[in-house]
């Protein structure tokens, strides 16, 4: 029995479907849709072990031990949280009120009341199971969500690193350049041109005695340290969008564990099971006071005959004499 739960609101479908009969409808996606009603263009099917399952690797169903298939709707990520929350809200099936749902008309019998309160109660029962079962599919849902979020950021973090890393040596890099402008400007000052690379004009002044040209002489201090300040601003901008992708891959990470530690938390799961369980032992009271009530009933009704036969006999036995 294949099992394919909608993990948007825990559903579990059942299918006796095997891996044959999906592959005749030519793919995954589109079995998936008749199961569960989910569109095909947003299916992301997982297998129990968080394996992305798709028509290429439709097979992999065959070795898995669990043969449960999660479906996700992915086209609620492409909605407002507080609007996919209103759409997969869901209330309550309460029953009706126990008197309604009797046929007779009052006074009711005790054992017509109870039995009544016993059938409303067992509805009751199936219900809340029923939300349990829900509720672990999802959390199975949630936990293959999880890892698959923990694969996905583990591979960033990795590219991050390394991108990082580079961007760091080459910020360093360019901050030395940057620092080393003054004492170069005041460096290039004292190098000498040697003459046969300066112009004839020059090199005849140098022969007669004038000073010899230097680098600064070909170098514009003031252009050069406008340069350096527009370099200077870039690179602030650089270090400061490292620094904000640094931050942002921290609450990244923050925010995978607290949903890793979320998804875990069973705090949600024993409250549910406590739930249970108390309906569980509302519904055998009540059981064991429809089952007194009615062997009450049924004493009753034996005495009152019995009292019944015995005033008939003696009215008979009167006759008769």
């Amino acid at each position: 029995m294949l099992q394919i739960c909608r993990a948007e609101d825990g559903q579990l479908f059942e299918t006796d479907a095997n891996l044959w009969d999906i592959e005749r409808y030519g793919s995954l996606e589109h079995f998936l849709k008749e199961q569960t009603g989910v569109d095909e263009d947003s299916i992301l099917a997982y297998l129990p072990d968080g394996q992305r399952l798709r028509t290429e690797n439709v097979r992999d169903l065959a070795g898995s031990q669990n043969q449960t298939i999660y479906v996700f709707n992915k086209s609620y990520l492409e909605l407002d949280v507080d609007v996919v929350l209103s759409r997969l809200q869901t209330e309550p099936a309460l029953q009706p009120p126990v008197e309604e749902t009797i046929l007779s008309t009052p006074p009711f019998r005790p054992s017509v009341l109870s039995t009544s309160y016993l059938r409303t109660a067992h509805a009751h029962l199936d219900e809340v199971n029923r939300i349990l079962r829900s509720l672990h599919c999802q959390q199975e849902a949630l936990r293959i969500a999880s890892g698959s979020l923990d694969l996905h950021v583990l591979a960033l973090q990795d590219t991050f690193e390394t991108v990082s890393s580079s961007a760091q040596r080459e910020l360093e890099k360019q901050d030395g350049l940057l620092q080393g402008v003054e004492p170069d400007l005041q460096i290039v000052s004292r190098i000498p041109v040697h003459k046969e690379f300066v112009s004839p004009n020059v090199r005849r002044a140098m022969e007669v005695g004038e000073k010899g040209r230097t680098l600064g002489d070909y170098v514009s201090q003031a252009k050069m340290r406008q340069v350096a300040d527009t370099c200077r601003k870039t690179h602030e901008q650089l270090k400061e969008k490292l620094r904000q992708t640094h931050d942002t891959m921290a609450k990244l990470r923050e925010g995978t564990d607290s949903v890793r530690a979320s998804v875990y938390s069973t705090s949600l799961w024993d409250e549910a099971e406590l739930c249970v369980r108390r309906s569980q032992e509302l519904y055998n009271k009540i059981k064991d006071v429809t089952s007194a009530i009615e062997k009450s009933e049924t004493q009753s009704e034996r005495l009152v005959n019995d009292s019944r036969k015995r005033l008939f006999g003696r009215s008979c036995n009167k006759s008769l004499g």
